[in-house]
């Protein structure tokens, strides 16, 4: 009964940041609503959005640092107030992911975007996700790209995890090549770990308790399947790293 409760718990807070995510603005989903080059971070920015956070890599091996943006809408009405759980206030403005390469002529190219990867947050229970995210939520590293989500609620779920999404262009796609998730019980202690590298179709998986001195890891093999680009995956949170 009680992990049947907590199911329950775990789906009504996320369906609370589903039923946000319905009602956010398409404006992004536009065509041209998104500058296809631009001389800058900012100039990815449409009116009524902020530039978050850039990061800069060299994705493309050139030799030339490309860039990774996280875009927030601004809309005052999407800054909620909480009931008598959770915070007093939080920010249900929706994000974007825009990537772009650095050009030999100056400037930069956008080559995808995603507008749902990043969850809303739905609930004054819920952490944002990227805040609730360990350090480096967007990075460019060694031709990688990643992005690093989190899922916490003071109310309505026990379950607490992490989740990293890997991208590599390969044939002028950034398609994903690795995902990891470390998932806790908070109540139970219950600890579930989930790596899986794309390329090799090498699958590790551990299952314990976060009080064992040592949690036994598996490997597997999974089915070869194309990889999935950047610019289709959904919500983060809903993700599915064996059935995409």
């Amino acid at each position: 009964m009680k992990i049947r409760f907590t199911l329950l718990a775990t789906s009504m807070v996320m369906a609370s940041s589903a039923s946000h995510a319905d009602n956010r603005s398409d404006d992004l989903r536009r065509e041209g609503s998104v500058a296809e080059q631009a001389s800058s971070a900012e100039g990815f920015v449409p009116d009524g959005w902020y530039l978050e956070k850039s990061v800069a890599g060299d994705l493309n091996r050139d030799g030339l640092p490309d860039m990774a943006l996280i875009i927030r809408q601004d809309d005052r009405t999407l800054i909620i107030e909480g009931d008598r759980f959770g915070r007093d206030r939080y920010d249900g403005n929706p994000r974007t992911i825009v990537v772009a390469l650095k050009q030999a002529s100056g400037g930069y190219r956008q080559i995808a975007r995603n507008h749902q990867i990043i969850p809303v947050t739905g609930s004054a229970t819920m952490d944002d996700p990227i805040d609730n995210a360990s350090d480096g939520s967007l990075t460019i590293e060694n031709g990688v790209m990643r992005l690093k989500i989190g899922f916490w609620a003071s109310a309505g779920a026990w379950h607490m995890f992490n989740r990293t999404f890997a991208f590599r262009l390969h044939d002028k796609k950034l398609l994903l090549i690795g995902y990891d998730n470390h998932h806790v019980h908070r109540g139970t202690g219950e600890l579930k770990t989930v790596s899986i590298n794309y390329l090799t179709r090498r699958k590790k998986t551990a299952n314990g308790n976060i009080e064992d001195d040592h949690v036994p890891e598996m490997w597997s093999k999974i089915v070869r399947k194309p990889l999935i680009p950047f610019d289709e995956i959904g919500d983060g949170y809903d993700f599915d790293p064996d059935n995409y």
